[in-house]
This record gives C-alpha cells, structure tokens and sequence, in this order.
C-alpha cells in the first residue's frame, strides 16, 4: 500500500482535490507610481533656472549622481541638472556624463566619491564597466 493511499485512507479522502482558479487574478487596487527618492528642496533650487547638462534642454530635474539606494544622500552637491529624457538614460546607464562633469562640477564628483569608491562612481558615471590595468599584463608563468 502507498503513503498516499494510507493517507487517503486516514484522512477521508477519497478523490484528490482540484485546484483550479475559474477566475483570472485581478488587482483589487491600481499600482500607484511614486518618486522612489524624490529631490530636496536645496537640490531643487541649485538646479532651478539651470539648463541641461547634456543637451541644454530646460526645464530639468536634479538628477542624483549616487542614487540614495546606492548610499547617496540629500545634500545639494549630491545632484546635477538633467532634462527627463538625459536624466532617464542616466538612470539606465546609457549616458556617459563624465567629460561633462569635468571641470564645472568637480565638487559634486568628489562629493560623490565620499559615497562609493572610484572605480564604482566611475561606472555610474560612464555607463561602462572599467576592468583593471593589470588584466592586460600576461602573469609571469605565461610569459616563460
């Protein structure tokens, strides 16, 4: 005799369940879209009247060069003015904002390098991944 008999038997089970849904799932509430951190009011007014930092677009949105989730913070060095569509391909990694940091906004690269490590805001800031110098260089039993 199976386990699952005896466990029938035990149980009162004579036939297996079904588990079928006749329904399809619904939501009972929308999904509402919020800020996942929203600018503070001394982000807002540095970047207020500027134009857009790649295009030149305005109006424009703080962007946060280290987003909090990454350990950046609320203070007004921690953002750089980009319009909606720049800001997007920031976000998504597409953008390489370096060459236009340097030298106008040195002060929020070295602000940011107090939230993560070089190679790290260097990625964020590029959109590409740096690999080590040393890669390149053969080890010294492959050169033998």
């Amino acid at each position: 005799m199976r386990r699952s008999e005896r466990l029938r038997r035990r149980n009162g089970l004579r036939r297996p369940a079904r588990l079928e849904r006749r329904t399809a799932l619904r939501r009972l509430t929308p999904l509402r879209r919020t800020a996942v951190s929203p600018a503070s009011e001394a982000q807002r007014a540095k970047v207020a009247g500027q134009p857009c930092l790649v295009c030149g677009k305005r109006p424009v949105d703080p962007a946060h060069l280290v987003p909090r989730s990454l350990g950046g913070c609320d203070d007004a060095q921690c953002c750089v003015p980009l319009c909606r569509a720049c800001h997007g391909s920031y976000d998504r990694g597409e953008l390489d904002l370096l060459a236009r940091l340097e030298p106008r906004y040195r002060a929020e690269l070295a602000h940011a390098l107090a939230h993560l490590s070089l190679p790290s805001l260097l990625r964020l800031v590029t959109g590409t991944r740096w690999r080590p110098v040393d890669a390149d260089i053969p080890k010294m039993e492959e050169r033998e």
